[in-house]
């Protein structure tokens, strides 16, 4: 009796239920699929530090388990209340509340097990997609196959049950425990609103502003300078701005009323009285959940965003810092051990031996005062490199050669800084070096390894005709520099492994060096083994990007999705189930006068007023937020790169969000003609 009961009322509710079950199937899917590549041993073996992102997958999936967790637990006790007069009726008939919560049990099982059941299978296919993307971006061969790994099928269905009996136990607990009286009318409460009154929620909402205005502020304290930034105003922000958003959301109703409402010309115009009315019920009703849904798309835009930052930094600091494949750097200049592990582990295309030295501070790195730039470099040295080493580096990565004159330098420079220092040579054509005034020449932006190679944001360009100057003054550096040494840089013909790296790294010479370190006030030395040279490989380097890029961006994807997914199916959810009470407005609307094309834009003005409203203060925060934290990444990623990176970002958010809000619309407007 009671399973049939369940299971007509499972039919019965579907409509209302779809887009949650389509939600809970993708959120299945890419919870099996992530799990999938997380056991994967193809995976695993790209690189060493692949080994890690099923650890990171893991615990990723704990935050995704509790965002479910959430939909699911708000979705089972919305829909409780929906349907809390035909509960409250069943018990009026006889049927006892164990009865009553053990039907609804069943109901949401029949549900979780079938988007289980096809949310697996569907994950499957996410898999082999996810892995093709995976080895695409290793460059690696991958044919697709339709397989189970009953491991992962293991785990995801432990994460799911259990994450779902939990809550459904939660809902028997509260059917159990609920009078009569409470079932009949659970339908008409509300969120609770605590402050009623007008002009207490319009205070609220001032303080909203100036708490986001605030924390921007305060935010922008802790990445003027990024050398001492130490995150207590950043979370002070992000404190401001949790709050800002639930006050936002808790007074924004009155600031409506206040602002249209109030204008008798304004509100008695067209259908505005409708919709506002709609409009600020709705909030007042379910206030603090819009305001979780706006922290939700907050956190989705900016970790969006700090994303593909971090991956566009990492891109183009292979671009920048590894414009050749092997790059060796020596104290003593012996490359014999170099040369010869190369010789027999790589087909060498070019090779070439040079020098790089420091000179005294010359003026140009005022180009960089008051940048992002500023402090990221040596205070009291400049690295200079002749114009013969210069002219063959040129050649071996595929630039034309340059001249200069005896009294004229170039400064070569990395391109994100490029910008700066050509705005520096308009007011400042000369500079000082060895004694001698030098004329800058022009400023170049090409890919030359200023990422502590061949100097770190520049170095300097010099005539042949000085370098004998510079070498006689043999100027004495406590400390080795790097910069100036001795250099060795090959291009190949393949691109070179870990393996190459890590073999050619043990001929690296370390040596003691004293150092001191403050530790509880008090000034202590120790001893630290120094390597005397440096070995940086193209091949190293780009495992570890792409396993961090593909880390961060199939996570930042999983989580946003499921982020977006879970909230806008819960304002879809809102909207649908209330269908049946807009259904006999409208139509009261309509028998009022009220043209069917104006009752579906009334619609349609309703539900983008509703989706919209979640999304204001997200995008609003994310801007100024993303733009200040970009700040860190502004030595590889130029400011034009951070705002495509946001368009992309709310590009993407906006087409799935507007995925539902189509389905949503399309959905709403059949419930509400339905029957005509």
């Amino acid at each position: 009796m009671l399973g049939k009961l369940s299971f007509r009322n499972a039919k019965r509710q579907a409509k209302d239920y779809v887009i949650y079950f389509i939600t809970i199937v993708i959120a299945v899917a890419l919870l099996f699929s992530f799990n999938s590549i997380a056991v994967s041993n193809d995976i695993a073996e790209l690189s060493s530090s692949m080994k890690d992102f099923s650890q990171v997958i893991f615990g990723i999936n704990l935050l995704i388990i509790f965002v479910m967790a959430w939909l699911i637990n708000y979705t089972m006790r919305f829909m409780l209340e929906k349907r809390s007069k035909e509960f409250g009726t069943y018990e009026i008939l006889g049927i006892e509340k164990k009865d009553i919560s053990k039907m609804f049990t069943i109901e949401n099982l029949i549900i979780g097990i079938l988007a289980f059941l096809v949310g697996t299978a569907f994950g499957c296919l996410v898999y082999q997609v996810f892995t093709s993307i995976i080895m695409n971006i290793f460059e690696q061969p991958y044919q697709i196959a339709i397989e189970f790994n009953w491991k992962a099928v293991q785990t995801t269905a432990l994460c799911f049950f259990v994450m779902f009996v939990l809550v459904l136990l939660n809902s028997r607990r509260k059917i159990k425990k609920t009078k009569v009286h409470d079932l009949l009318y659970a339908d008409k409460q509300n969120e609770n609103n605590r402050i009623q009154n007008a002009k207490g929620n319009m205070v609220l909402f001032v303080i909203s502003i100036v708490l986001f205005l605030t924390g921007v502020f305060v935010l922008n304290l802790d990445y003027v300078d990024v050398d001492k930034m130490d995150g207590k105003e950043t979370m002070i922000a992000i404190a401001m701005f949790i709050t800002g958003v639930y006050l936002f959301y808790r007074s924004i109703s009155s600031f409506i009323v206040k602002r249209y409402l109030e204008n008798k010309t304004r509100k008695y115009q067209k259908n505005h009285l409708f919709l506002y009315r709609n409009l600020t019920s709705k909030i007042n009703t379910m206030s603090t959940t819009l305001g979780t849904i706006a922290m939700l798309f907050a956190f989705i835009m900016i970790g969006g965003n700090v994303a593909l930052l971090m991956n566009g930094m990492l891109n183009n600091e292979i671009a920048m810092g590894y414009p050749f494949e092997i790059m060796v750097s020596s104290l003593d200049g012996d490359f014999s051990k170099y040369k010869e592990y190369i010789g027999k582990n790589a087909n060498v295309i070019d090779l070439y031996e040079y020098r790089t030295y420091n000179i005294p501070k010359v003026s140009v790195d005022k180009a960089l005062q008051d940048t992002t730039f500023e402090d990221r470099f040596d205070d009291e040295w400049d690295t200079a490199i002749c114009l013969k080493d210069y002219n063959r580096l040129r050649e071996m990565l595929g630039y034309e050669t340059v001249s200069l004159k005896e009294d004229e330098v170039i400064v070569q420079c990395m391109k994100s800084a490029e910008k700066h220092f050509v705005d520096y040579r308009k007011e400042n054509h000369k500079i000082e070096i060895m004694g001698k005034e030098m004329t800058i020449k022009e400023i170049r932006g090409e890919h030359l390894a200023q990422l502590g190679f061949n100097g770190y944001m520049y170095c300097i360009v010099v005539p042949d005709e000085l370098l004998g100057e510079i070498e006689k003054a043999d100027f004495k550096i406590e400390k080795p520099f790097y910069d100036d040494c001795y250099k060795l840089v090959a291009q190949t013909e393949e691109t070179t492994g870990e393996a190459f790296y890590d073999g050619l790294s043990e001929y690296l010479i370390y040596d003691e060096m004293e150092q001191i370190a403050v530790i509880d006030g008090e000034e202590q030395q120790y001893t630290m083994n120094i390597a005397l040279g440096n070995v940086r490989t193209k091949g190293n380097r780009t495992a570890q990007v792409k396993s961090f890029y593909t880390m961060i961006s199939f996570l930042a994807f999983y989580v946003a999705l499921i982020f977006v997914m879970a909230t806008a199916t819960i304002l879809a959810i809102q909207q649908l189930s209330d269908s049946e009470k807009y259904k006999y407005r409208y139509e009261l609307l309509k028998k009022l006068g009220m043209e069917e094309r104006v009752i579906r834009q009334t619609i349609l003005k309703q539900l983008l007023f509703y989706f919209c409203l979640p999304m204001f203060i997200p995008v609003l925060i994310s801007i100024p937020a993303v733009l200040i934290v970009g700040q860190i990444f502004t030595v590889a990623v130029t400011v034009e790169e951070i705002w495509k990176n946001m368009a992309v970002v709310i590009g993407i958010f906006v087409l799935v969000y507007g995925i539902y809000f189509v389905a949503t619309d399309v959905q709403f407007e059949r419930n509400v003609n339905e029957g005509k």
